[in-house]
């Protein structure tokens, strides 16, 4: 990597599959685009499979899929990958250790921290947060509040696969387990902004939603990125950011950032919803 500059792009949501086809095409595009562009690391923020965090076959796929992009590569799990979290998830498969290791094993890692341009970069495991007391969440947040004192007040970009809110840092957990399990859980999100407004962190970037949202807060900048794979939900239902496929292509230095939202021009916007209504699902 350069020492004073630093070309990241973040993709979230691929839903890749051994068994199907769903997105694949999507994929593809953004290998090719990858390789012509030759960013420097590629961070790939959650929800590598298509569904099923205990699907064998679909992590081996998605392991080869992104090892086919040819570029430096960090990953962090989501809800598809480890199941949900615990106490504020909504799917039936919830994070356990089992799942973390099965990881770590094929991924090589859940959480992460590196240095350059001027920047340090961490990523996260968000579905440890909210667990009810497990060691695997205890052992993350000491990591966590040691790897952002370990900046020294250098700028912070934060990468995690779950928003932080949805409305505003204050809002209480939603009672419609659908909306509650779109972020994190108030007490972690608590925790987590305490921590970042204590060390600098600039930038938050998270996936999740496949939805497209920027907006700056008491000094830090909020990103969602949008999946790679498709959008969710119909067109009525209630959305927090743009319905649109794509990623985010981060530039960094010792002065700053800049960033842009690519791929909704050349990636198939697929609707996910479409596909489960005719699937009756």
């Amino acid at each position: 990597m350069a020492t004073n500059s630093l070309r990241l792009i973040q993709v979230a949501d691929l839903h890749l599959s051994a068994g199907h086809e769903h997105h694949l095409d999507n994929w593809r595009k953004v290998i090719a685009w990858a390789q012509r562009e030759k960013p420097d690391i590629v961070v790939v923020n959650g929800d590598l499979v298509m569904n099923d965090p205990d699907c064998e076959a679909d992590h081996a796929f998605a392991r080869a899929e992104i090892g086919r992009i040819g570029i430096p590569c960090r990953f962090l799990p989501g809800n598809h990958d480890i199941g949900d979290n615990v106490l504020s998830g909504k799917m039936a498969q919830r994070m356990n250790a089992e799942r973390v290791e099965r990881f770590r094993r094929i991924h090589g890692e859940d959480r992460w921290r590196f240095a350059a341009a001027g920047w340090h970069f961490v990523g996260v495991n968000s579905q440890l947060f909210d667990s009810g007391g497990s060691v695997l969440e205890a052992e993350q947040w000491d990591w966590l509040q040691r790897t952002l004192g370990e900046a020294a007040g250098k700028p912070i970009a934060l990468f995690t696969h779950k928003p932080l809110f949805l409305d505003h840092p204050g809002e209480h957990d939603a009672d419609d387990p659908s909306v509650r399990q779109s972020c994190l859980d108030r007490a972690s999100r608590e925790r987590l902004m305490t921590l970042a407004r204590g060390h600098n962190v600039r930038i938050i970037s998270a996936g999740h939603k496949h939805q497209t949202r920027t907006f700056s807060l008491d000094g830090i900048y909020y990103f969602w990125g949008p999946s790679t794979a498709c959008v969710n939900g119909a067109p009525s239902a209630l959305h927090w950011g743009a319905r649109e496929v794509g990623f985010i292509d981060f530039r960094f230095g010792p002065h700053g950032f800049e960033h842009r939202v690519v791929g909704a021009d050349f990636l198939f916007r697929h609707e996910n919803y479409v596909r489960k209504l005719n699937a009756g699902e």
